[in-house]
């Protein structure tokens, strides 16, 4: 007969697993609500940036439209296209592409394609930045300066106002890449790789709409 052992007196109650927490090398950060809450926050954040900076190009290209709408004298002279901005367009989708697929990488637990792939998009996009610098010289040297004509002040303010943009998420997407690349062992956040990610998207679309109005309209 099995012998009946009464609890001692006093003795702490046995200890309950906890829920498991998440993280690891490269992970995503602690799991849970928190990480919910943070990761609405910053999209929310990112979208609000996104409509600021849409309402910024969308008034710099209305102003566009209206001064050529009223172009008089024939002042309005169309602004040769610099053949490197076909190549920083390409430059920038593939960052973008390199980008996506690097998250997709991360969030699939494949850390060393995801560090070389958001690095390999961030280069592109330091090149499309570096282009962009280049053609504004190209135009330059070629006479087509900010006061030349209307058409060439509105490239410039708007190559300008986009380029301001990229710097500032060329720094975050730097951060991520440097944080992941010397710093593997401190889990990433994933909403930080995440709100960078859609903002550089953003960021391409918006180029590609002055690109087509460079090429078709201006």
């Amino acid at each position: 007969m099995a012998t009946i052992t009464e609890p001692t007196i006093g003795a702490p109650p046995p200890l309950k697993p906890g829920p498991p927490r998440g993280g690891g090398g490269d992970g995503g950060g602690d799991g849970g609500s928190d990480q919910s809450r943070s990761g609405t926050t910053a999209r929310i954040a990112v979208y609000i940036g996104m409509v600021a900076s849409t309402m910024t190009f969308t008034a710099l290209l209305s102003a566009m439209f209206v001064r050529r709408g009223l172009a008089t004298n024939n002042d309005w002279h169309r602004l040769p296209v610099p053949p490197l901005l076909w190549w920083n367009t390409a430059a920038l989708l593939l960052s973008s592409v390199a980008i996506d697929i690097g998250r997709r990488a991360f969030l699939a637990g494949r850390r060393r394609e995801f560090r070389v792939l958001w690095l390999t998009g961030t280069v592109l996009g330091t090149w499309f930045l570096i282009g962009q610098a280049i053609n504004w010289k190209f135009l330059s040297d070629h006479g087509f300066y900010m006061q030349h004509n209307p058409a060439s002040a509105f490239f410039y303010v708007l190559t300008w106002a986009h380029a301001a943009h990229v710097i500032g998420a060329l720094g975050a997407l730097y951060f991520v890449a440097c944080r992941t690349l010397f710093f593997p062992f401190i889990p990433l956040n994933r909403n930080v790789m995440e709100v960078s990610a859609i903002f550089w998207h953003f960021l391409d679309v918006m180029w590609l709409i002055l690109m087509a109005i460079f090429v078709f309209w201006t």
